[in-house]
């Protein structure tokens, strides 16, 4: 017979990973809002969910961090504001540690996977992808989640939520390292938009010196690659303006 000693604290112990649930979906929900449009009514409801979770300890900044690193590969449109969002979160007066520390580990956890990603196949839009969901596996969606990973990684980058030294052994070796085989056209194209992408985010600050002139002409050398795929548009490396 199970004493109601244990009932209790199996149902508590229920209460609490459905809480985590709930507010977890409700923070990552409130971040897939940010666009440009809804940022100044959405950034408060953020910031107040984020800090009162992490604060009184209903979910983890791992836990959190994963929740909402999703957003890197499957929300376009919100990039730009959220890493605005991010900066101006972890800088805020009186800001947590525990809040500090999601920023500065969802940058880095993002920054991971997207090193990881760039050494798989890329090629095409395969729903047999992997899913930064568990920590165990490269966060990629195919080629197409491949390139939003990349532009939020730029406008990381440009908000001043990466440095150097993570930019350059996390993210451009892998790009520009990357051997290909001889029917490899695919990866080469989702790789010219990722990396077109990425100047695209973060022109100003990976040619500020964050980015060694070697590793510039590198990328420059690839985005001039003459690929064009159904579906994969090539750039136009005139248009970077940089």
């Amino acid at each position: 017979m199970v004493s109601p000693h244990l009932h209790t604290t199996m149902d508590r112990g229920t209460r609490d990973r459905n809480s985590r649930t709930v507010i977890a979906s409700k923070i990552s929900s409130l971040f897939y809002s940010l666009e440009p449009s809804m940022y100044h009514e959405v950034a408060s409801k953020v910031e107040f969910w984020t800090e009162y979770a992490l604060t009184e300890h209903w979910i983890t900044v791992d836990q959190l961090v994963e929740e909402v690193s999703l957003l890197a590969w499957q929300n376009h449109r919100s990039h730009a504001s959220v890493a605005r969002f991010l900066v101006e979160f972890r800088d805020a007066p009186h800001r947590s540690d525990q809040a500090k520390s999601f920023v500065d580990e969802l940058c880095l956890y993002v920054l991971r996977w997207f090193a990881a990603a760039s050494a798989e196949n890329l090629s095409g839009q395969s729903r047999e992808s992997w899913y930064p969901c568990d920590g165990s596996r490269v966060a990629a969606w195919g080629g197409g989640g491949f390139i939003g990973a990349a532009s939020f990684v730029g406008y990381l980058i440009e908000w001043g939520l990466l440095g150097h030294e993570l930019v350059r052994r996390h993210l451009v070796k892998p790009l520009i390292a990357h051997r290909y085989g001889d029917r490899d056209d695919a990866q080469k194209s989702v790789r010219v938009m990722a990396i077109y992408q990425l100047f695209v985010a973060a022109r100003s600050s990976l040619l500020q010196g964050l980015l060694e002139p070697e590793d510039v002409q590198a990328c420059f050398k690839i985005l001039e690659t003459k690929i064009s795929l159904d579906g994969i548009v090539r750039p136009d490396v005139a248009k970077l303006n940089v």
